[in-house]
């Protein structure tokens, strides 16, 4: 087994702060870790076309084991599109078909990327992540560490 070593740090400045003001009343200064058990990594930079599609099958990960908590990994994402153009990400019923993330009010979408936004998050294997770009250059770098 391996281990992944995520660190998570937010600051900002106080709303009042004439360089750089932040959104509190507050300067802030947050930061999380965590020690994580890892057995394998996926890593890719996927091309994200304005056609929906899957990009982690979640019963095609560690061996079709489905137990939420147990099974599962963290992910990774970035837009590295070259362009400013948004990725959307969703989620969908395993096995099923992606639908278009590109609309408003669609309810399989999670969140957008802008152009260099990224998430991390924890992904048990009881669905399917899926992607679809604003722009046919959106391009996506993802790794997905499966828990050991």
């Amino acid at each position: 087994m391996a281990v992944i070593l995520p660190t998570f740090s937010l600051t900002s400045n106080a709303s009042t702060a004439s360089i750089n003001a932040g959104p509190l009343s507050i300067a802030l200064s947050l930061t999380a870790e965590d020690t994580l058990t890892v057995d394998s990594v996926t890593a890719e930079v996927v091309s994200v076309g304005t056609t929906e599609t899957t990009l982690i099958d979640g019963s095609a990960q560690d061996a079709g084991s489905e137990v939420a908590g147990t099974n599962g990994g963290f992910i990774y994402m970035k837009n590295v599109s070259e362009g400013d153009h948004d990725v959307y990400i969703g989620i969908e019923a395993d096995d099923a078909s992606a639908t278009d993330l590109a609309t408003d009010a669609d309810t399989k979408r999670l969140f957008t990327l802008k152009q260099n936004e990224f998430a991390f998050f924890p992904f048990d294997y009881t669905m399917d992540i899926t992607v679809d770009g604003e722009d046919a250059t959106c391009k996506l770098e993802f790794f997905l560490f499966n828990r050991g």
